[in-house]
């Protein structure tokens, strides 16, 4: 394998990774902003009050993008799969 292909196939991956990890780890941090605001204007010093949110939104998130995840995944590892195994036949 060329040094050129690897590395086009380590930047896709890592493309791949932000992109489907983005949406999801960009609602909880919203969550937990709009949480440690909350918890500021009402002086609340309880940290257990914080993780039950961003765990269902986390939770709630992936079951909705799950399909666009899949598909996402799917396009990157196909054309992949295609080029790196040996051709049958």
């Amino acid at each position: 394998m060329e040094p050129n292909v690897a590395i086009e196939y380590a930047r896709t991956t890592l493309l791949t990774a932000l992109t489907v990890a983005a949406p999801l780890l960009a609602s909880v941090l919203v969550i937990a902003l709009i949480l440690a605001i909350l918890q500021t204007v009402l002086n609340l010093q309880e940290q257990t009050l914080t993780i039950v949110p961003k765990v269902v939104t986390a939770i709630l998130m992936t079951v909705l993008l799950a399909p666009w995840m899949l598909q996402a995944l799917m396009e990157f590892t196909l054309p992949l799969l295609r080029d790196v195994l040996p051709q049958r036949g």
